[in-house]
Parts: C-alpha cells; sequence; structure tokens
C-alpha cells in the first residue's frame, strides 16, 4: 500500500501524532500522507474512495482533540499545500500554508487584511473552517473566493455563496474539503500593519498560557458575555484532571502539563460544562472539534 501512496506525496507508516495537535495528545496513524499538490489531493481521495479505504484530513492541529486511540487509516495532513500568489492586491493561498506566514507574506506587500488574525495558530485552511478570528476581525473579512473538493470534484465557491458566522462555516456541516482562498486585501501602511502584529502579540502573552499546550479557545462566548469569565467565577481556574487543567490565565484555555490523555480533556471540558449549568443555566459550546477516527 505504501508504493501507491507515494504516488501522490510523502508517505510515513505508524506515525506519531503528538507533534501534529497542538495539545500533543499522543497518539498516531497507520499511514500519514502529505499530498504535495491539489491534483495529487484529488487523485489520493479517488484512489481511497474506491478502495473504501478510511481516511481523516489534518491541518495544522490547532483548534481540535484527538483520540487517544490510534488511527488505522490514511491520515491527510496538508501541511505541502503551502502555495501563496500574489497579483497587486488579489492573494490566493493554499490551504495547507501557516495563517501567520500567509499574513507576514502580505504585510511585506502591504496588503492589509490578515494582520489581525496573524498569530492565531494553524493553517489557512481550518481558520476558514472554523471562522478563526479576533473580537473586531475574522480570517473570512477580505475573502472574495474559495476552492473545494467535493465528491472527488475541484469547486469554487465565491463569496457570496459561502455562509459563515461566529466561529462557525458552511464547512462544518458538509464534506467540503477546502484547498485554497482567494482574497481581495486593502492597502495599508507595513509599519501600522507590523503595530498590529505586535499589540497583538503582547496581549496573547499577558492573557494566553503560551507556555503550554494547548488548543485554543475551548468554548464559544455566550451571548453578551465570556466563557472565560464563567469559568473563572465558578472558582474552576486550576481545576485539573490528570495533566489537563483550566489554565489560571485564561479560564477558556485547557492545558497539558506534560501527559494529558484526550479522555482527560474531555472529561474536563464536560465538568466545566456541567458546572456552568448548574451554576448560571448556560450551555457551554465547544469551540474546539472533538475528533471521533470511527
Amino acid at each position: 500500500m505504501i508504493d501507491e501512496l507515494e504516488k501522490y506525496g510523502k508517505v510515513y507508516e505508524n506515525f506519531a501524532l503528538e507533534n501534529y495537535n497542538t495539545y500533543g495528545i499522543k497518539t498516531s496513524s497507520k499511514y500519514f500522507v502529505q499530498p504535495n499538490s491539489i491534483d495529487n489531493l484529488l487523485k489520493l481521495l479517488k484512489y481511497l474512495s474506491k478502495n473504501k479505504i478510511k481516511y481523516y484530513i489534518l491541518g495544522g492541529g490547532s483548534n481540535i482533540i484527538l483520540p487517544d486511540k490510534p488511527f488505522s487509516g490514511v491520515l491527510i495532513n496538508l501541511s505541502l499545500l503551502n502555495k501563496i500568489e500574489i497579483n497587486n492586491n488579489l492573494v490566493s493561498a493554499e490551504s495547507g500554508v501557516a495563517l501567520g506566514a500567509l499574513a507576514k507574506k502580505c504585510i511585506e506587500k502591504g496588503l492589509s487584511g490578515l494582520e489581525y488574525v496573524s498569530l492565531i495558530p494553524g493553517t489557512l485552511g481550518g481558520a476558514l473552517y472554523g471562522n478563526a478570528g479576533l473580537k473586531e476581525r475574522t480570517v473570512y473579512d477580505n475573502v472574495v473566493g474559495i476552492d473545494v473538493i467535493r465528491k472527488h470534484k475541484l469547486v469554487h465557491i465565491d463569496k457570496k455563496d459561502l455562509k459563515y458566522e461566529y466561529r462557525w462555516s458552511m464547512f462544518k456541516d458538509s464534506s467540503d474539503i477546502i484547498v485554497k482562498a482567494y482574497f481581495e486585501m486593502d492597502s495599508a501602511e507595513i509599519s501600522d500593519m507590523n503595530d498590529i502584529v505586535k499589540q497583538n502579540r503582547i496581549r496573547r502573552m499577558d492573557t494566553q498560557p503560551l507556555e503550554f499546550k494547548n488548543a485554543g479557545s475551548v468554548f464559544k462566548n455566550p451571548a453578551m458575555d465570556s466563557a472565560g469569565r464563567l469559568i473563572d467565577i465558578a472558582g474552576l481556574k486550576g481545576y485539573r484532571i490528570n495533566d489537563a487543567e483550566v489554565s489560571q490565565k485564561h479560564a477558556n484555555f485547557i492545558i497539558n502539563r506534560g501527559n494529558a490523555t484526550s479522555d482527560d480533556i474531555k472529561k474536563l471540558i464536560k465538568h466545566i460544562q456541567k458546572v456552568i449549568k448548574d451554576k448560571y443555566n448556560i450551555e457551554l459550546e465547544l469551540e474546539q472539534v472533538i475528533v471521533d477516527w470511527d
């Protein structure tokens, strides 16, 4: 099987995934494939479908909770799909490019739109999937179109047909695979954009537990409130299940203190939700994605 998979890109067998998910969960995949082009990704998907081989698409591994159980199929990692093209104020980028690398390239060209989200970890595809962003801006603000693989065909979706809202996009409710995005950027002073990045970096360092492995904000903010505030006033900062702990720095972060398992993190999430429901009658909605290989 490895010989067949190697037609489409880099292939590894019995591959450890600890460094491919930002929680650092110690799990693995029977096969790990990195397609080296969108065309080869298409061909790979057709091959896997024809032979009824299960697969899972993985981007940068942020904002997700992988299972402890090893994956017996083919894990497809898109990090080699990282081409960026810039033509005046029009930018196109493949989904495997790191969001920060894309933002940096745009800033160097004096193109504004992604500097606000440049420090969000993960890939462009993952950011579009979950509509990553800050309070004032999201990754979709300058998007004019997205290419996806749908039923083994490449399909372009215009901006008018894209649906997204707070921490949600239409792709969460479909089997489409995002492979490329198109942006129409604004012009701005490079120094001004770098100042925005610098200010956001300082804010992140002051408020987020970047010294520990984590997957970003755990819960969506309820209407007119903050998930972090609710968890904090409920007295849950520092609460832990084995090495999974509610961050002392920001209560809407769960950190891995070393050897947290997927099960530890999921149990902690359920505990937090139960406490907040019991105390304030508020259902905290998960922002992170719990992956189930099956």
